[in-house]
């Protein structure tokens, strides 16, 4: 069958589905009898009254289209329930397998600790939206992490990224770009302007130093140093990373808890 005929029929299979299979055989059976029946009582009527009384003339206007009807339309009805059958797999196929690309695509492009996005989904997401408009980055990093896995172990470490990145979550607006870029390496991309970003990092310092984080009976002390750059539209994003991580080590090198920028 020419894939253009069987396309057709599918769209048709897909179309007699939804009015149900059983309504397409009723409506080519009985439409053809009402017909005929219409036609040969009203010919009996004006040109041969009689017919009306013999059986077989009164039975056949009706019995015969009814038959006919439905052996020709009974291949039909097999053929295109079997379609529509093959029609609803394809469909069921066609979502599972969209599902499991959604799936290996979030796998892809998430952080599996953090479940914030990764450095990969950063790139091609901020490239995209510096396209569009001017972005502020910020590098963020962890203060004295190395101390933490060192002295209370790896899942006190992986605790306390988890609590970072949540109280980045939430604390900036929801259309910002956050990614965890490695390590105890944040990355953001905002719309807002530097200062605006700055007196929000430096807010959460101070929730940090204020009181210490208290992971599975822990005291952590920890806090935030930073590095921010503007980024003009279809300016680079490479550069921008290059020019925050500089302003980040800056702030490192200055006693950390800080951040850093060109204003």
């Amino acid at each position: 069958m020419p894939d253009s005929n069987r396309t057709h029929l599918i769209e048709k299979a897909r179309r007699i589905a939804q009015y149900s299979l059983l309504g397409y055989l009723l409506r080519a059976t009985l439409l053809p009898t009402l017909l005929s029946a219409v036609l040969c009582y009203g010919f009996y009527l004006l040109w041969a009254p009689g017919c009306f009384n013999i059986p077989v003339a009164t039975v056949l206007p009706v019995l015969v289209p009814l038959l006919i009807s439905v052996v020709i339309s009974l291949p039909h009805y097999r053929l295109f329930k079997t379609l529509a059958d093959e029609h609803a797999t394809l469909e069921r196929e066609v979502h599972r397998r969209r599902s499991l690309e959604h799936d290996l695509r979030l796998q892809a492009n998430t952080d599996t600790l953090t479940g914030l996005s990764n450095r990969r989904a950063f790139f091609e997401e901020g490239v995209r939206r510096l396209r569009d408009e001017s972005q502020t980055l910020v590098i963020i990093d962890l203060d004295f992490f190395k101390q933490v896995n060192d002295r209370f172990g790896h899942d006190i470490g992986d605790h306390v990224l988890v609590y970072i990145a949540r109280m980045l979550s939430d604390h900036f607006e929801p259309e910002a770009l956050l990614a965890r870029m490695g390590g105890e390496e944040f990355a953001l991309l905002s719309g807002l302007k530097e200062k605006e970003l700055i007196e929000q990092i430096q807010f959460l310092n101070g929730m940090l130093t204020g009181e210490p984080l208290i992971v599975l009976g822990r005291k952590i002390n920890t806090s935030l140093s930073a590095g921010i750059v503007s980024i003009n539209q279809n300016g680079s994003l490479q550069e921008g990373i290059i020019a925050a991580d500089t302003y980040l080590y800056k702030a490192k090198a200055n006693g950390r808890c800080q951040v850093q920028s060109a204003i």
